[in-house]
């Protein structure tokens, strides 16, 4: 009864995309072609947790989800009337004929044409989702309040069923580029002054020269008037 109650929970799983890869293949028999899918690396967010039931975080795992254009799924997920399915990998050393991969949680899902095509247009014009939310039944949640801990037995049940899914986009695009804590701290540092080059010292001492001379010149054309003033006069 404990893992048919926790089959119809619904735990709530909050995914953000950090890539994004498109496949497509295409064949002579339109129905033994593959369905058009995106996948991207996901990441859990600073305060979300998935941990094991000894206390074990999976959020250093290898996060990823793949996006199907339709299909019909799997076996298993027709029979829970699920549209994906988050599953748990262990860790595989390398062996002699391959390289082996690291413990990851990979999340598939299906989606109706319109939706997947949205979100191709997104990732071609080079925009991602904020983020992913998964409805998934198999995990419970932790101890925290606020729903940000869950925990996953992936010995007992290392696939859990997605019965829903919710995708996030920023629909308004600032005008300005988004600055790093970095690029702000240099804004507000004023800059230090920067050395004059020979040139603009030599071209400042000529302007000087110049108007010495034009001031010089013009005491003598006042003088000159002045002398020529008094002569006038004594005439």
């Amino acid at each position: 009864m404990e893992d048919d109650k926790e089959l119809l929970r619904s735990v709530l799983i909050d995914l953000e995309p950090t890539n994004c890869s498109m496949r497509m293949s295409r064949t002579l028999d339109p129905e033994k072609t593959a369905p058009d899918s995106l996948s991207m690396n996901v990441k859990l967010p600073w305060r979300a947790d998935v941990r094991t039931p000894d206390d074990r975080s999976l959020k250093g795992a290898e996060w990823s989800i793949t996006l199907y254009d339709g299909g019909t799924g799997s076996e298993l997920t027709r029979q829970h009337n699920a549209i994906g399915q988050l599953n748990y990998l262990a860790p595989m050393e390398p062996g002699i004929d391959d390289d082996g991969f690291p413990e990851s949680c990979d999340a598939w899902a299906t989606l109706d044409s319109q939706t997947f095509g949205l979100l191709r247009g997104m990732a071609l014009s080079g925009k991602l989702p904020a983020g992913f939310r998964l409805h998934t039944h198999g995990l419970t949640y932790g101890w925290e309040p606020d729903g940000s801990g869950k925990v996953w037995d992936i010995n007992a049940r290392p696939h859990a069923f997605i019965s829903d899914i919710e995708i996030i986009s920023n629909l308004v695009v600032p005008p300005e580029r988004e600055q790093s804590e970095t690029e702000v701290d240099e804004f507000w540092i004023e800059p230090k002054p920067q050395p004059e080059s020979p040139e603009l010292i030599a071209a400042r001492a000529t302007t000087k020269a110049i108007e010495a001379i034009d001031s010089r010149l013009l005491w003598i054309f006042v003088l000159l008037a002045f002398i020529a003033a008094v002569v006038a006069f004594r005439q």
